[in-house]
């Protein structure tokens, strides 16, 4: 049974945003293409998508359309691509309990099994050494973690 393609159009249109969901040589669109093992074609703001995985890739486009005010990376787009594949797997069974942080933005939580590992640890242990590479988040995730402890006591010795 072959599949039918998925059209869709980007809307509103806005040619800046377009550029940059696209990037330099369409190379943002190589690595959804890659990501979802689909095809993509474009013509303007209207795409069609064909391949067994073309809804969760439409998914993504729009997903990255609205994000792109600004230019995106490919770091960016890969980073949105793990979110948007455990975003899905999570709707399809039941919710893992991922490790979440109380501060003043309250979706804050791990944006890769590393990072929510990461976050894991450092509520699990007194200390906690976090090696990588330079803005994977260590710091940033740390002193979340110590606001969200911090927050924790106050409301607990207010009590």
């Amino acid at each position: 049974m072959k599949l039918r393609p998925l059209d869709i159009a980007l809307e509103p249109l806005d040619n800046e945003r377009l550029a940059n969901l696209c990037g330099a040589l369409d190379e943002n669109l190589r690595q959804i293409e890659t990501a979802y093992d689909v095809v993509l074609a474009r013509r303007g703001e209207r795409f069609r998508v064909s391949g067994a995985s073309a809804t969760q890739a439409a998914t993504a486009l729009r997903h990255f359309y609205d994000l792109a005010k600004t230019p995106l990376s490919i770091d960016e787009i890969q980073l949105g691509l793990i979110e948007l594949a455990r975003h899905h797997e999570a709707r399809g069974q039941a919710l893992q309990a991922l490790p979440g942080l109380l501060t003043r933005k309250s979706d804050l939580h791990g944006r890769t099994p590393r990072q929510s590992q990461y976050l894991q640890q450092i509520q699990e242990h007194d200390i906690t050494f976090g090696v990588g590479p330079a803005g994977t988040g260590k710091t940033y995730l740390a002193v979340a973690s110590a606001v969200d402890a911090l927050s924790a006591t106050m409301s607990a010795a207010s009590s």
